[in-house]
This record gives structure tokens, sequence and C-alpha cells, in this order.
């Protein structure tokens, strides 16, 4: 559950949001604070994430699992902030083949290809990407793309999520909202490596990543549908 409070009604949210559990802050587009309240008891099946990042000072998953290493940036009240291909990494955190990655970012160009998330330790350019100001899956470099309509705007934090089931299947989603999907034959979005999220491969020389914020990344061991998708 999610709720926007002022400082008068702190010690209700407090209360609130020790009953479920755990208690947690983000900063939302409008500046606003937040109080993330997850009950871990009651979630249904499925939605409780295997880790959840959030950058409240630090690189620690709060489910207790691996912390994400950064390869340079800065921690701000507003998330994570990076250049281009500082970025984040971790081995292990994201299941090989059946998973939900869910990011709430914003990139300060987007120009070309940006790359968001990297399956296969940097060696290839297939990958989760923008492209411009849409949202984009590179299949087969040069030739295969999936790809929204133009949605992505610089500077403003929106909610990119990427899911693929055990058949293979992937999706993408801006905002809770599918906007492609593709089977994945030739398993170009399993991990066969670590995790890197905005930092792009060394097949194209690193040349497609660019700068901006990150704010949360959340993880499941399971494809979510759109409903299921936390805002």
């Amino acid at each position: 559950m999610r709720a926007t409070v002022d400082v008068g009604a702190w010690a209700a949210v407090l209360a609130l949001a020790g009953g479920c559990g755990r208690i947690g802050y983000d900063a939302g587009p409008d500046g606003a604070v937040a109080i993330d309240a997850v009950d871990a008891v009651d979630a249904p099946d499925g939605l409780i994430p295997l880790h959840q990042y959030r950058f409240a000072g630090d690189f620690a998953d709060d489910q207790g699992g691996p912390a994400l290493a950064p390869n340079g940036g800065t921690l701000t009240a507003g998330g994570y902030q990076f250049a281009a291909n500082q970025g984040l990494h971790a081995a292990g955190v994201v299941p090989a083949t059946v998973y939900t990655v869910d990011v709430v970012f914003a990139f300060d160009t987007l120009t070309s290809w940006h790359k968001i998330l990297d399956y296969k330790d940097l060696s290839t350019d297939e990958g989760f990407y923008t492209y411009g100001d849409a949202l984009q899956f590179v299949i087969v470099a040069g030739s295969q793309f999936a790809t929204s309509s133009p949605q992505w705007v610089v500077g403003v934090p929106r909610q990119a999520t990427i899911t693929r089931d055990a058949t293979g299947h992937v999706v993408g989603y801006i905002d809770r909202v599918e906007q492609w999907s593709f089977d994945d034959t030739a398993d170009v979005a399993t991990f066969t490596g670590p995790a890197h999220f905005f930092i792009d491969d060394n097949a194209t020389g690193m040349g497609e990543a660019t700068g901006g914020v990150v704010r949360r990344i959340r993880i499941y061991d399971t494809a979510l549908t759109a409903s299921q998708i936390p805002p």
C-alpha cells in the first residue's frame, strides 16, 4: 500500500506501516515523500519482490539479498545518479530465465539507443533499451526489434518493466501498460552473467549509454501480469 503524508500524519503512518511489517521511502516525480509498507505475510503469492532496491542512502536490498554494486555515480535524496556507463551490476540477482525486472528511472538524453539492462555480461548488443523516446528490446542487433510508441521524456522518471515466463514469452511495459511482446526462441533475454543496469556492451564500444537517475529497482522470480505489477 502507498500513502502520501505530511508531518502531522507521521505517527498514524508509522503505525500503519509497522502493522504491515516493513517501511521504506520513495520520492515521487513531484517531489512528494511517500511511505511504502509491504506486508510480507498477507501479500498474494508471487507479489513479494525477490529483491528491492530503493537507494535510500545505500545500495542494499530491502529483502536482505545481495547489494547492487555501483560503477561510480552518486547517491542523492532523489535516487542513484549516474553518468554514461557508470550504472549498477550484480551477479545472481535476476533469475536466469523466468523473471520480472521493474525499474523507475529517467535518462538525461534520449538520442539513439541507451541501454537499460544487459543480459550477456556486456558481450552482445542485444538487450533492453530506450531508442529515442521509445522503449525497445533489441532481439537481433541491426535487424529485429520490439519497439513501443514514443513516450519517454528527458528527465522524467517512468516505470519500465520487462517479464519473461517459462515458455520464453517476453513482455515490455511502460507504467504497467503493455507495449510489446515477443517469443524469445534464441534466449537473448536470458542471463548468462551478472545483470548490468545502464551500462552498455563492449560490442558497440559502450557507446549506447547515457546518464540519468534511478529511483527503484524491483526483481521478481515470476513473470507478473500487467495487473500484478505494483506502481
